[in-house]
């Protein structure tokens, strides 16, 4: 027992004795290489496809430097290379070297067990890509290799639905070619990049085509009518239509940013500041007005929101849908009823007619009539004459030759287009809530009265035979005003008062004993040459309407009138020169 004791401290003792004597010659054989390599790079160490071992910090500067000179960063496409500009790519050789010169001085075991199985030790170059400037680079590149893609598009012609489908397009990998110089240049070998692309897919698939002209052909003939305030905003189906969602692999019918463009589009146009009230009366007439209204602001998102639902609807059901845009307001700091005291506080009516085709002195003399017509104060009790208030019609009084119905033909006269205005005006006091005194229809139904209305709806002045009259039964004050704008022969007619909760009814127009039109009719015109011919009046079917008004207040019909019009058929007059050159 005693002896095999001794045996296992003799062993202990001797491995102890042959440890000790393999660390300390270890130990011996570090110092030797730290004393040996002392101010040089270990052997093994290797930067890029730069040998760095035995070399002095300075000889291997030079190397390094010598290396980056002679192996430039290339760029290759099909038959095409480039060079990458030396100031786009930082080399830090001197934090490199540092690196490299550490190896095998930091009592590293996987180190040391390295350098004496002779193994190499590979270092990257360090460096630093300036990123913002290699991709502005790089967009030269993508000049020569890039092929912009096509978008999906949708016409419609004559009813038609045309879709052209998109191309793919070819774009840089960006991502993986920053990579690839980052990496050629920390490893220095020279070798050309070899430059890839990505493909953007634009272009639909049979089924993806399908659908989409499936969707646009359900849309055909459909309308959305946005509404803002008076405003009314028509998208037709050409338009609705251009707002379908033609990306690829699009999950969605509508294209949201198309509608979120276009209604930034119409916050352009609509959005505005709040504007307080003017109002100041000179000789018994407003010579200054401007009502307070409120700021407004369109709200984008919502409205987007609200229209893609109306959209959704129109593709299966509804022919015509109306969205209100969402809008937050600001009132007015100085309120009409702040600036006067005669009791104008709102506008309480409103009346509106186009007056497309018509020729320079019509458009003229609406313009003149309604300047005349505007700022018109008419106190409680009284009545509104428009002959009154117009006064002479003649050239000496400013208005222009244009073509009026005088003696059953059409010929030049002063004042062609005043009964635009007295038109407007009626159905300006119609929608205020107001009595009417007088109104003559038209001999025959006419074309600019019919832009955007029902037939019958007109009030013809001729003085002094004819007069348009309404009386003010309000509490306060009624104060006329006109909005026209001769780039969109737009006329409006606005009537601000006191609200005194009335409100007006008008009913649908009934139209009856329709007759057509008698034949074309040519006039001789001394002020046209020989041989031109101008048409000035439109065919129109002759026909009988009538329509209601009515004005309720706390339930209560306080005003009741039926309109009975009669309309002789009327044929194409055109003007035929006779003048000689």
């Amino acid at each position: 027992m005693q002896k095999v004791k001794q045996s296992k401290i003799n062993i202990l003792g001797i491995l102890k004795f042959f440890g000790l004597g393999i660390i300390l010659g270890l130990a011996i054989l570090y110092i030797g290489l730290r004393i040996g390599w002392k101010g040089k790079i270990f052997p093994g160490v290797v930067v890029g496809t730069t040998v760095m071992g035995g070399k002095t910090t300075n000889e291997a500067h030079d190397s390094l430097s010598n290396q980056i000179n002679i192996t430039p960063i290339t760029l290759k496409y099909n038959n095409f290379e480039w060079l990458v500009p030396p100031e786009l790519v930082e080399y830090q050789i001197e934090d490199t070297i540092k690196d490299a010169y550490r190896f095998g001085r930091q009592l590293s075991i996987h180190q040391f067990a390295s350098i004496l199985e002779g193994r190499e030790d590979k270092y990257l170059m360090k460096v630093v890509v300036n990123i913002p400037e290699l991709n502005v680079w790089l967009d030269g590149i993508a000049q020569n290799v890039e092929i912009a893609p096509v978008a999906t598009t949708i016409e419609v012609k004559n009813k038609q639905v045309k879709i052209i489908n998109g191309k793919d397009g070819t774009l840089l990998n960006r991502d993986e070619l920053i990579g690839a110089i980052e990496k050629s240049a920390q490893e220095l070998t020279g070798k050309p990049i070899e430059i890839t692309t990505r493909t953007d897919s634009n272009g639909l698939g049979e089924e993806a085509l399908k659908k989409l002209n499936e969707v646009a052909h359900q849309l055909l003939g459909k309308k959305l009518i946005l509404e803002i305030d008076a405003n009314k905003v028509v998208l037709s189906d050409e338009k609705i239509i251009s707002l379908l969602n033609t990306e690829p692999q699009a999950d969605k019918v509508w294209n949201i940013a198309n509608i979120q463009n276009y209604v930034t589009s119409l916050a352009d146009t609509y959005s505005r500041e709040s504007e307080n009230a003017k109002f100041e009366v000179i000789d018994g007439k407003v010579k200054e007005f401007a009502p307070g209204k409120d700021g407004i602001v369109v709200q984008i998102a919502e409205t987007s929101t609200a229209i893609a639902d109306a959209l959704n609807k129109l593709i299966t059901t509804e022919s015509v849908e109306y969205v209100a845009i969402v809008l937050v307001r600001t009132p007015p700091t100085v309120t009409t009823s702040d600036v006067n005291s005669l009791g104008i506080e709102k506008r309480i009516g409103v009346g509106e007619s186009y007056y497309a085709h018509s020729i320079p002195g019509r458009i003229h003399n609406v313009g003149l009539t309604a300047s005349r017509i505007t700022g018109t104060l008419v106190a409680p009790g009284e009545e509104f004459s428009f002959d009154k208030v117009l006064g002479e019609i003649s050239g000496a009084t400013g208005f222009a030759p244009a073509y009026v119905i005088k003696n059953g033909r059409t010929e030049l006269g002063d004042g062609g287009g005043v009964c635009q205005v007295s038109t407007t005006v009626f159905r300006a006091a119609m929608s205020a809530g107001l009595p009417i005194i007088e109104r003559w229809a038209h001999a025959y139904r006419v074309g600019y009265y019919e832009q955007g209305s029902e037939p019958g709806i007109d009030a013809t002045v001729f003085s002094p035979s004819k007069d348009f009259r309404f009386r003010n039964d309000t509490p306060g004050h009624i104060l006329v005003q006109a909005i026209n704008d001769p780039k969109t022969l737009h006329l409006i007619i606005e009537i601000y008062g006191t609200d005194d909760g009335r409100v007006s009814e008008v009913s649908k127009v009934k139209v009856w004993g329709s007759t057509p039109p008698p034949p074309d009719l040519y006039q001789d015109d001394p002020t046209l040459l020989i041989g031109k011919v101008k048409q000035v009046d439109w065919s129109a079917w002759g026909a009988k309407t009538t329509f209601d008004y009515k004005v309720i207040r706390d339930e209560e019909t306080i005003y009741e009138k039926t309109f009975n019009s009669t309309y002789r058929p009327w044929q194409n007059v055109y003007l035929r020169g006779i003048k000689i050159n």
